[in-house]
């Protein structure tokens, strides 16, 4: 065979071995964003996925700054503009903006635009979905509560546990939800859960009162401080694990925050940022791959964190076993939350 003959003979090879390119895609996909309480980095790694995949989008943020009347003004703007898609913050959000899978009303809520959920403790919980297979509707979306049966397990191999405390918001759900599911497994395991929920005074819960149930806790003597996922108690995390502190009561953070940028002791979570980048993947086969929502199932990240506070650690003298410390990221240094 001559060189002319093999060059053509390779480049039909290659032509024929080397998959299609994808279709460019024409125009940026438009994405409304509906925050609860800003920026942070479950958005940012729901911004970054695309950058990182070279998906062109168009992102329209809003936030309700916590403000739940805002909610119906962000569904009827997303209607009205027409979106792609519709990304929700929070169970607050979720609920209000594309109520739950028993109680959908197209006037009130979302339901001809897909949307993905994220940061949503208890899906089913909390009735966004039926079940975790699938949303049997217009959404799919994430989970990123570590499951309470693996968080309590963690507790227990820092500490035995016998009586566990609770300072909550009654007003949110999430907290409701996961006092129910610490209930039921002390029955089976053979601790108690000791609840504190903190005052309400005209509808708002009271940030003074945080200090008073944490001492409350002590004096019935429990063992260790679980702080579930719940928007209140974040923002005043501070207050909450500082008096855990002084009270010299350890304490277990369902979410990130409290131990990385407060003083909880330690935590077993779901990276926000990670649950942001998953949320996009999920948007990303709604956009791009045109698969139905229903047919996605609601999934939590691979990877567990575990998180260790040290200089918490050394103020309660409550060091971690050996094989609990090997596993874990190990917070020394206090640092400053993103914004």
């Amino acid at each position: 065979m001559n060189r002319r003959g093999f060059l053509g003979l390779a480049s039909a090879l290659a032509l024929w071995t080397l998959p299609a390119a994808a279709d460019p895609v024409q125009k940026p996909f438009r994405i409304y964003m509906a925050l609860w309480r800003g920026w942070e980095d479950a958005a940012q790694g729901f911004k970054d996925y695309f950058t990182n995949q070279n998906i062109p989008v168009e992102l329209i943020i809003r936030d309700a700054g916590q403000d739940r009347s805002k909610l119906p003004e962000f569904v009827a703007e997303a209607k009205q503009l027409g979106v792609d898609l519709v990304f929700t913050w929070g169970t607050t959000v979720t609920v209000d903006m594309l109520g739950t899978y028993d109680k959908v009303d197209p006037a009130k809520h979302i339901t001809d635009i897909p949307a993905v959920f994220a940061i949503v403790s208890q899906p089913d919980g909390a009735k966004v979905v039926p079940d975790l297979s699938s949303s049997r509707r217009n959404i799919a979306g994430t989970s990123y509560l570590v499951p309470m049966e693996t968080q309590v397990n963690l507790l227990q191999s820092y500490r035995p546990v016998r009586r566990l405390g609770m300072v909550y918001n009654p007003l949110e759900k999430n907290s409701l939800v996961a006092a129910d599911e610490l209930r039921a497994l002390g029955r089976r395991d053979g601790f108690e859960l000791v609840v504190a929920p903190v005052d309400v005074v005209d509808g708002k819960p009271v940030v003074a009162s945080i200090a008073p149930k944490v001492a409350g806790l002590k004096q019935a003597g429990v063992d260790f401080l679980y702080i579930p996922p719940d928007t209140f108690l974040n923002v005043n995390r501070d207050i909450l694990t500082g008096a855990a502190l002084a009270e010299k009561i350890p304490s277990f953070a369902a979410a990130e925050n409290p131990v990385l940028f407060s003083k909880a002791m330690f935590g077993g979570v779901y990276r926000y940022y990670t649950v942001g980048q998953l949320t996009a993947y999920k948007a990303e086969q709604i956009l791009v791959h045109r698969k139905a929502p229903a047919d996605l199932p609601i999934e939590p990240p691979k990877r567990l964190s575990i998180i260790i506070n040290m200089p918490v650690v050394r103020a309660l003298e409550i060091y971690p076993p050996m094989g609990l410390l090997g596993l874990a990221e190990v917070v020394d240094t206090p640092e400053e939350p993103r914004q």
